[in-house]
Order: structure tokens, then sequence, then C-alpha cells
């Protein structure tokens, strides 16, 4: 379970949110809604451990991530408005790179694990129609592809908790439709999700909360 209790959180002296109480249950989704200015990205931040705390405790499998981060960070997959992506690099080079950096499935040396790795990646990059560009830095893509790269990490990687910061921007259609199963098949496998948006995303209607940010507090629904 993922739990967050009478959180707050102050920057510059200002808070921005503050009474928020809530608990995720492994299998569901939480969206955070609100204007721009709400707070969402900074409450997402706090969520993930990376900003500090003015009142209240953020807790992962009972333990407080504070006194227990090493195991929290090694089960959090976290996705910000910035794609952590290299444009230097192929998009395959950008998806082996992460795993060597432990944030997707990394192979133990075994023949038949190296080749179930590649062909979990070759099903991976088909699903989010960049099989084609698999070779092609990303210098050279758009950033709706540019997006989907840092995305694919998440369905390659063995994370149960997924923090998203806007995961939808710049997808089109088509890219949006292929995350909102991508959502789906980790809430079904038991995963946690817990992303910022403008807009709704399809995440399984009866598996989904909503958070809605205004003047500093939340509405939970």
């Amino acid at each position: 379970m993922y739990s967050i209790e009478q959180l707050a959180v102050e920057r510059g002296g200002r808070t921005i949110v503050s009474g928020i109480d809530l608990s995720i249950e492994p299998g569901w989704a939480l969206q955070i809604h609100g204007a721009n200015g709400s707070g969402k990205t900074t409450l997402l931040g706090a969520l993930a451990g990376l900003l500090p705390l003015a009142k209240g405790r953020v807790c992962w499998r009972g333990d407080d991530v504070r006194r227990a981060p090493r195991r929290f960070r090694s089960e959090l997959a976290y996705v910000g408005h910035a794609n952590g992506v290299s444009d230097d690099l192929t998009v395959l080079e950008n998806i082996r790179f992460a795993a060597l950096l432990g944030t997707a499935d990394v192979s133990d040396g075994d023949a038949s694990s190296a080749s179930d790795s590649v062909s979990r990646e070759n099903e991976v990059l088909e699903q989010a129609g960049l099989y084609a560009l698999r070779h092609t830095r990303l210098s050279r893509l758009s950033q709706g592809q540019r997006r989907r790269v840092a995305l694919m990490r998440l369905m390659l990687g063995r994370k149960p908790l997924w923090l998203l910061d806007e995961p939808g921007d710049a997808l089109d259609a088509s890219a949006t439709d292929w995350f909102a199963t991508c959502i789906d098949t980790h809430l079904r496998a038991g995963g946690i999700v817990a992303l910022t948006t403008h807009r709704p995303l399809e995440s399984g209607a009866g598996r989904t909360r909503h958070l809605y940010l205004e003047r500093s507090s939340g509405c939970l629904k």
C-alpha cells in the first residue's frame, strides 16, 4: 500500500499543498488534477521523496519513505516533465542504458534470459509504434516520440509504483490509447500509479481515484 498522511509542502515560505490524506491500494490509480500553479508537480515531487515535507509523511509498504528510502527508490519508477532520455542515443540504446541504471529489466547473463529480454524489448517497441525507429537517434524524433521512449521504460521495468508528471503531454491519440493500455496492464498486475494530468486518462474507471487540488488543499473523489 502507498499512503499519504496529512501531507503539507512549503516552498519559499509559502504553503503549496496541505491536508493531503489518502491511501492507494495495489491495482489502483490516482489522478491528480488542478489548474496551472495549483501544486500538482510539487505534490508529485514530494510523493517521490524529491522534496521535503513541512508536515505529515509518505509511507510505502507501511514504512515512512524517509526512514527506508533505499527500498522505496528501488521499487519506484518516476517520470517527470523532462523525459530523462539522451538525444545522442538511439531508441534502443536509450532503453538499454536505462537498464544499466537499474530502471528497466536487466538480463542476468543467461542466454535464455537475454533472448527473453530482447523479445520483450521488441514487443514493447511494436506496441509503442517505435520498432521501425529503434535504431534512430532521438534527436531525429518528435517530442511525442521521445515521450513514448521515456514511457516505454515503465513497461520494461519491474517497478510496482509509477509516479508520473503529465505523462500524456505530447502524445497523439494513438499513443494516448497505447499508454492507457500500459496503465491498465500495470494495474491488473497489482501495480500502483499516481499521475498528474490536465485531462483525465483512461486507467480503468473502477480502479481510479481523483484528487483535485484547489488553493493549497485537495479534494478526493
